[in-house]
């Protein structure tokens, strides 16, 4: 759908008050041209012929005509601000909803900070353009067209010799036009990489400065910004060049006015009142011209921020989560000759994996980095469905079901726990529509997060702030940890769900979920081997295969990679804790 079909689809919901500003901008548009038209009587009666009745009579009307159009000008940048907002509302929600609606896939293989740059700055620019732009274009498109009107009323010979520098200006504004669009859209695509440099900056900025990369830092960033100032300048130089080709046009037509004009006057074929007339009109349809090259100018940068947002909106979302109802699991899950690709990316992140998970069992999913464990573990979800294979829950594929039904029975904690700018109690209950406060403190103190939330200002009516950075790493995994366990689940996937904390806070988690859990089918993705020696099935990940599949002492035996995995970690287990 091209951007003006879609922006009249939005328009359309509001095409009663989009009347009634149209009427509005009628009215102070004709008010523009008949105010030339008064030039005349005002001139030739009141101040050459010195008739006092005329006098009063403009004394009298002319306020009359300027409260009118005050008041339609007021009614039509009222109800123009009030459909532009009305639009950006609708625009704003339709992206959170597209986003929301996107597969996973999508946000692996683009950059946050591009997102980010196009529902912010883009909408911004599209948002300026909506309350102002249409007032502009469709007044002053009026107020040239009731203008012409009035000048040929005043004398068509002159009317026309001022039209013939009409399409040189069109035909100058719709090259710069197209020069100004593709720079934007040009800048734009700079501005995501300067915001993508600035959030790489923030979020790392430890790293940056424990390893003196601030001048590097520095110099790439300087190089986005000298890519974001050319094309910026190209549009600045094309929008620069508008107003003095107009005004070289303008002048010579006014200056050809003047010369023929002034002739007429001298041999009597025409009135003074008459050509001052015609000449202020002329002067008078200057402005709303320019205005109207100004506002081509902010068009095009508008027109290319909103390709760029609908852009968006026509992502394919993912598919219809329209499966029954998952009524939980009876005997396990296998998954068959599985295989899944990254959007992008060049090799397999899994490739013809067979696993088996019985219910209430705890498997561990290891192997070195790169092998695929924590895609497994999102399979186990539905948030990626595979690309070959089948993942079957008690021999039925969990394509069949919802996958919110199967994540309304399944717990996921990631090495980054993810809170928001809400209380302690709402990130915690999370993923229940609705929960008590005594359900909250039982969760939260069975992963051993109590002690430090009594301790907070207001408790769990804390407000953590953006992303919960007020806590420490490992807080915000304990809570992490608390949301999982508050809604019950027969899968929970721990995906390094410990590797915040420290030793003992370590060891007392995990002997705190060992009781929780118990029962429940667990499936903990670790680098740790020690961690998990005590799992009843462990499979060993490499190639986005499994290699190995076994209890700890038979892998141990076995002299394989869990071996080897297992030794090195050994070995290097003295010198860290030396440390």
């Amino acid at each position: 759908m091209s951007v003006s079909k879609r922006f009249r689809r939005y328009l359309r919901p509001h095409l009663g008050r989009f009347a009634w500003a149209c009427a509005a901008m009628l009215v102070v548009s004709a008010f523009n041209g008949f105010v030339v038209l008064l030039l005349k009587p005002i001139i030739d009666r009141i101040f050459i012929a010195r008739d006092l009745a005329m006098l009063w009579l403009m004394v009298a009307v002319v306020p009359l005509l300027v409260l009118l159009k005050s008041a339609a000008s007021y009614v039509q940048n009222y109800l123009m601000s009030w459909i532009g907002q009305r639009v950006v509302q609708q625009i704003r929600e339709d992206l959170f909803l597209r986003l929301s609606s996107l597969p996973l896939e999508y946000f692996s293989g683009t950059r946050p900070a591009e997102v980010l740059s196009r529902v912010t700055g883009d909408l911004t620019l599209v948002q300026a353009a909506l309350n102002t732009l249409p007032v502009y274009a469709i007044r002053d498109t009026l107020t040239v067209v009731f203008l012409t009107i009035a000048l040929f009323h005043l004398d068509a010979r002159f009317a026309a010799l001022a039209l013939l520098g009409a399409p040189v200006s069109l035909a100058i504004l719709y090259v710069l036009s197209r020069k100004m669009r593709v720079s934007s859209r040009q800048a734009q695509i700079a501005v995501d990489r300067l915001h993508h440099r600035f959030r790489e900056s923030v979020q790392g900025v430890l790293v940056v400065k424990a390893f003196n990369y601030e001048p590097t830092a520095a110099e790439r960033f300087r190089e986005e910004n000298d890519s974001f100032f050319r094309p910026t300048m190209r549009y600045l130089r094309a929008t620069a060049l508008l107003s003095p080709l107009l005004e070289v046009g303008a002048g010579l037509v006014v200056a050809a006015t003047l010369y023929f004009g002034g002739r007429e006057v001298i041999a009597g074929r025409t009135t003074p009142g008459a050509f001052f007339a015609f000449l202020g009109g002329l002067v008078a349809a200057y402005a709303p011209i320019k205005n109207l090259a100004r506002t081509n100018a902010d068009a095009q940068r508008a027109w290319a921020s909103a390709e760029r947002l609908f852009g968006i909106l026509d992502e394919k979302a993912a598919p219809a989560d329209a499966g029954r109802p998952f009524p939980g699991l009876k005997s396990g899950i296998r998954l068959e000759g599985v295989g899944f690709r990254y959007p992008g990316a060049k090799s397999w992140a899994l490739r013809g994996l067979d696993l088996e998970i019985p219910k209430g069992a705890r498997v561990a999913l290891v192997g070195p980095n790169g092998c695929g464990k924590s895609t497994l573990s999102r399979l186990l979800l539905r948030l990626h469905d595979p690309a070959e294979g089948r993942v079957l829950l008690d021999g039925v594929d969990a394509r069949e079901y919802s996958a919110a039904s199967i994540r309304a029975r399944a717990g996921l904690v990631t090495p980054d726990a993810v809170l928001f700018n809400d209380t302690v109690f709402a990130n915690v209950a999370l993923g229940r529509s609705v929960a008590t406060l005594s359900e909250v403190e039982r969760a939260c103190r069975l992963v051993g997060a109590a002690g430090f939330i009594e301790g907070l200002p207001e408790g769990y009516r804390t407000l953590l702030g953006d992303w919960g950075f007020t806590l420490s790493a490992g807080q915000r995994q304990l809570l992490a940890l608390a949301r999982v366990l508050i809604v019950d689940p027969e899968l929970v996937v721990l995906d390094e769900a410990t590797a915040n904390l420290d030793g003992p806070a370590e060891k007392a988690v995990l002997a705190a979920l060992e009781t929780v859990l118990a029962g429940r089918t667990v499936v903990t993705v670790s680098h740790e081997l020690r961690a998990v020696a005590g799992a009843d099935r462990i499979a060993v990940m490499s190639g986005g295969a499994v290699v190995e599949l076994g209890a700890h002492d038979r892998l141990m035996a076995a002299g394989g990679l869990y071996r080897r995995l297992f030794d090195l970690e050994d070995a290097a287990r003295p010198a860290a804790e030396a440390e």
